[in-house]
């Protein structure tokens, strides 16, 4: 008698089985479309950040439940620091008794109140502001949902994830176009405290839409050049993703975002440089008889050969000089015109900084409070600078970080800083064929972070749940990418 087959339990089989390639990346486009249609604010009241975050949540125990562990393996350290970014968050909001607290900066003011009140014996926490630090914590679980599903697509598909950053562009872009044919009171501006008037497409703020499209210009940009080098010719990829460049970088010219049209512009000439130098490396025809058709077709003369390969180099400078100009000598209100002529508020920005570096100077080592700076920045704003409306963020990272997150956090962003460093360089040492196709993606990635981390100085473009998304992709992909991690995952 055959030996019979031991059956596993039923209640663990459902956990232990793998989701199949498809279905990871059907997870992936569902995920995508949730967080681009709902998570495009930074603010806490938004009303579609519930449902946002109980989807997100939904996914990362899906996600931990139904793909092995192994997914996770190149992603570990990411999600290591994002959960001690969680943990010092929690740590701000366990109460300390009065006389801890009132010797940390700026709660000396708070205490003499609660001693006028009678309430001097009242336990406080480190944050100034503990919902919206609960509430910054909350936010933490869309970034860490994205690495996750991010993760569970399979290695040798990592490309899919360049198609969705380059997806939320369109659908963004589109919306732009509704917005701007529908005007300003329309259903297609999805929140309430928006840039009224401006194509922000699936956000609330026209800088975030700009680093989006810029963002997926670069996409753009390495999947026409993958498209290029890849021996399964689609002949209409690259025609669309070359033009979906152009199209992106006239919106950014229409939307009002100025640094968006230094990051759009930047994003466009690299682009470009990438997919004419993937030309070189196009799969050549081994048919002889394609061979001798190539041979017979006509030789552009030694004399015109200078006078084209100049005029395919200086192409996109051209376009970008002719398309600036015609927006500012149109009189329309568009980026081009708030470049040259400004609108008044970098100028409050820059009048506001020295209170803002002293304000990081004084928070450094324990930090406000995650979600804390508005509050905080009322405390010590100078009268010259009072407004009607209010500084609801530093518009620079790079110091209220330090303010809300103190030593902590610093040295959270300086670990995850190494670990993309690190990456990059390791990814590009390892390309067997340092000037081949594949040398690419880890230029164009390091583009990406780049214009995150340089938008980061002006603004805030972390805090929107889907630009952390978008964020956390280019991590697994560099993950991917990683010598000692790029197979580590299973290939589904």
């Amino acid at each position: 008698m055959k030996p019979t087959r031991s059956m596993k339990p039923v209640s663990g089989s459902l956990l232990q089985n793998d989701l199949s390639p498809a279905t990871r990346l059907v997870a992936l486009a569902l995920f995508v479309f949730a967080v681009a249609l709902t998570g495009g604010g930074s603010r806490s009241d938004i009303a579609s950040l519930p449902l946002l975050r109980g989807f997100a949540a939904l996914t990362f125990f899906a996600m931990l439940a139904f793909v092995p562990a192994a997914a996770w393996r190149g992603i570990r350290f990411p999600l290591i620091l994002l959960g001690l970014l969680a943990a010092w968050m929690f740590v701000q909001l366990i109460p300390l008794s009065p006389a801890i607290w009132s010797t940390l900066p700026l709660r000396d003011r708070v205490f003499a109140i609660d001693e006028l009140l009678g309430t001097g014996d009242r336990w406080r926490p480190i944050s100034m502001t503990p919902t919206q630090t609960v509430n910054s914590l909350l936010a933490l679980i869309v970034p860490a949902a994205a690495l996750l599903v991010a993760a569970a697509v399979p290695a040798g598909e990592r490309i899919r994830l360049w198609w969705a950053i380059w997806a939320f562009g369109v659908a963004s872009a589109i919306f732009c176009l509704f917005q701007f044919v529908a005007g300003p009171r329309s259903l297609f501006y999805l929140y309430r405290i928006t840039n009224e008037g401006s194509l922000v497409g699936l956000f609330a703020n026209r800088n975030h839409n700009a680093l989006l499209l810029s963002l997926s210009i670069l996409s753009a940009g390495w999947l026409a050049a993958s498209e290029i080098a890849s021996r399964t010719k689609r002949p209409l990829i690259v025609p669309m993703l070359i033009g979906s460049m152009v199209f992106f970088l006239l919106l950014i010219l229409i939307i009002g975002s100025r640094f968006g049209l230094v990051f759009g512009s930047a994003s466009l000439l690299f682009s470009y440089l990438l997919v004419r130098w993937s030309y070189r490396f196009e799969p050549k025809p081994i048919n002889q008889a394609r061979g001798r058709a190539h041979r017979r077709a006509p030789v552009a003369t030694p004399a015109a050969r200078p006078a084209r390969r100049i005029l395919l180099n200086l192409l996109p400078f051209l376009l970008v000089a002719g398309l600036v100009a015609v927006f500012y000598f149109s009189g329309r209100d568009n980026t081009v015109g708030r470049l040259v002529d400004g609108d008044g508020a970098e100028e409050i920005r820059i009048a506001a900084l020295g209170t803002v570096a002293s304000l990081a100077k004084g928070q450094w080592l324990l930090g406000s409070g995650f979600g804390s700076f508005a509050s905080v920045y009322q405390i010590v704003e100078p009268d010259a600078l009072l407004r009607q409306d209010y500084f609801n963020q530093a518009h620079n990272d790079w110091l209220q970080l330090p303010i809300e997150g103190g030593l902590p956090a610093i040295l959270i962003f300086l670990a995850g800083a190494s670990w993309i460093v690190s990456g990059l360089v390791g990814a590009l040492r390892q390309r067997a064929r340092p000037l081949g196709v594949e040398f690419v993606e880890p230029i164009v990635l390091a583009g990406a972070f780049a214009l995150i981390i340089l938008n980061s100085i002006v603004d805030y473009p972390l805090r929107t749940q889907s630009l952390a998304m978008i964020a956390a992709f280019l991590l697994v992909i560099l993950a991917r990418l990683r010598p000692a991690t790029g197979d580590s995952a299973p290939r589904g």
